[in-house]
């Protein structure tokens, strides 16, 4: 794989993630165009370079993480509140929520790691872009007027929220779906607003992504050799950057408008792939 190669999938790596456009079906699409060889040693470097996105939620969401490192570190060193106090009490439990979230995801890819692997070819990801298109379809068209004036924040995300998206987040297991799509989707019909549903998603994500990069990196490091490791640390770098720009822009975008935009894509996109990669 070349330096400039690595470059554009560490961006398309970046861009993709956090939208709910599937970062693997982009990432599966672009090797196939850029005419990269499909060996193990590129499959690591597409699952660690998600370490780039991980970085990018930790910039963006770094005040709510240190209130709950702040609350946590209260047990052991008092701080001028009590550690025992309500949003203490709060900050700990919704940070254990979270973490939760990624069981069900770990538990299901763990044990059908080798049948989600054979799943990474072009028509598995155009029927997922596909599905995953019209369920934002039904739920922008139908769902969301039902709904309308009764939308949740980020701060009621409570413990049946992460067991509900820590399920849906398993459409992420089918590539070409999108982990942050399902998740989105799912914190949408748990009545959290598009906003929210998407902060979520982020921070549902963050173990998710965590545990798998590790994973990768744990199993196949040394198949990457000191060129690809290079290539793969500036990846990082270059694919943080642009999640972060995504994440940013991603929130402003949902204030104000729905997420029909990103259904058509996928849709048309679905179409294309299914009409030319016969």
């Amino acid at each position: 794989m070349k330096f400039l190669d690595s470059v554009l999938l560490s961006v398309v790596e970046g861009v993709t993630e956090f939208l709910p456009v599937s970062s693997t079906g982009h990432m599966i699409l672009a090797q196939r165009l850029l005419g990269i060889e499909d060996s193990e040693a590129v499959k690591a470097f597409l699952v660690i370079v998600q370490a780039g996105a991980i970085l990018a939620v930790l910039t963006v969401f770094w005040p709510t993480f240190l209130r709950w490192i702040r609350a946590w570190f209260s047990l052991i060193f008092p701080l001028q509140r009590s550690s025992g106090s309500a949003a203490l009490i709060g900050d700990r439990v919704q940070s254990v929520f979270f973490a939760l979230s990624v069981v069900p995801f770990a538990i299901l890819g763990y044990f059908n790691r080798e049948l989600i692997k054979s799943l990474f070819n072009v028509r598995v990801v155009a029927y997922a872009l596909l599905v995953g298109g019209l369920l934002i379809l039904l739920d922008e068209w139908v769902l969301s007027r039902r709904r309308r004036g009764k939308e949740r924040n980020l701060e009621s995300f409570g413990f049946l929220d992460a067991l509900v998206i820590g399920l849906g987040q398993c459409c992420a297991l089918w590539p070409g779906f999108s982990r942050s799509a399902a998740t989105i989707i799912v914190g949408r019909w748990r009545g959290f607003s598009r906003t929210a549903a998407a902060e979520v998603s982020f921070l549902v994500g963050l173990p998710t992504l965590c545990g798998t990069a590790l994973y990768e990196m744990k199993s196949s490091w040394q198949l990457i050799d000191s060129e690809m490791r290079v290539q793969l640390a500036f990846g990082i770098c270059v694919a943080w950057l642009t999640a972060y720009a995504c994440v940013k822009s991603f929130l402003i975008f949902l204030r104000r408008f729905p997420l029909t935009v990103f259904a058509y894509y996928r849709i048309i996109v679905a179409g294309l792939l299914l009409y030319f990669w016969n």
